[in-house]
């Protein structure tokens, strides 16, 4: 049992699937990796986006997908959301739209611009309220001002991680992975895919190379966290 928390398989609501057809291979492609749960995770980007707008296109990707998958042989998918981090994020009236399922995890993008004692201070926030934030994708800020105090920030906090499956398999990310991995800053390995040929799932490729670099028992650590984290969403525990 496997469960990617971060795709973009839902068609034409981003920059993800561009139709069903594209939905499906996806979903095809994820499940012969052995992939059984995964989270559609649709950008919204606060600033542009209409919530309401947003929720009912979500919703209707996602019945729209569960129809086309009836008979085939597929990975579950729960719906969650990308949510681009915004100052005063934390004290929104309308966070709960935007978290897995009936979970209280929300997935945020962080923006580069604002690695900063703000946004350190809100991630906190949201913690305290009873919110189980996970940071997507932290590798891609490692040129950003700031991400050196991100990372203590992450460690001294405990927070939740997400890393992108192909940056195991992508040189430019090496030394950024090791000292990830040494300091166990990773909570999630995720597809963060979007299309077969742009950005395909590229998760077992991810776990090999894991195991290879790191061993067998941290690969399972990875795997068991992502068990426990779809055990509790199955369940509607929070």
């Amino acid at each position: 049992m496997y469960l990617d928390i971060h795709s973009h398989i839902l068609s034409g609501i981003d920059d993800g699937a561009e139709d069903l057809s594209v939905s499906l291979a996806l979903l095809n492609d994820i499940y012969n990796q052995g992939i059984t749960d995964i989270i559609a995770t649709p950008h919204f980007f606060p600033m542009y986006d209409n919530l309401e707008d947003f929720l009912e296109n979500r919703q209707s990707a996602f019945e729209e997908l569960q129809n086309a998958l009836k008979g085939k042989p597929h990975p579950n998918v729960y719906l969650g959301c990308e949510l681009l981090y915004y100052n005063g994020l934390s004290y929104a009236s309308s966070l709960e739209n935007f978290t897995i399922e009936n979970s209280k995890y929300i997935l945020l993008e962080a923006d580069y611009r604002l690695l900063n004692k703000k946004f350190f201070a809100e991630i906190l926030h949201l913690k305290e309220i009873g919110f189980k934030p996970i940071l997507a994708h932290i590798e891609r800020y490692k040129k950003a001002k700031g991400f050196r105090k991100f990372i203590r920030f992450i460690k001294a906090n405990g927070i939740l991680t997400q890393v992108n499956a192909t940056a195991f398999n992508n040189k430019n990310y090496n030394k950024l992975i090791k000292k990830l991995v040494k300091e166990d800053l990773i909570t999630f390995v995720a597809s963060d895919t979007h299309s077969i040929d742009v950005r395909p799932p590229m998760i077992e490729a991810a776990l090999e190379k894991i195991t290879a670099d790191y061993g067998e028992e941290y690969a399972k650590k990875l795997i068991s966290n992502s068990q426990i984290l779809v055990s509790e969403i199955a369940k509607g525990e929070p």
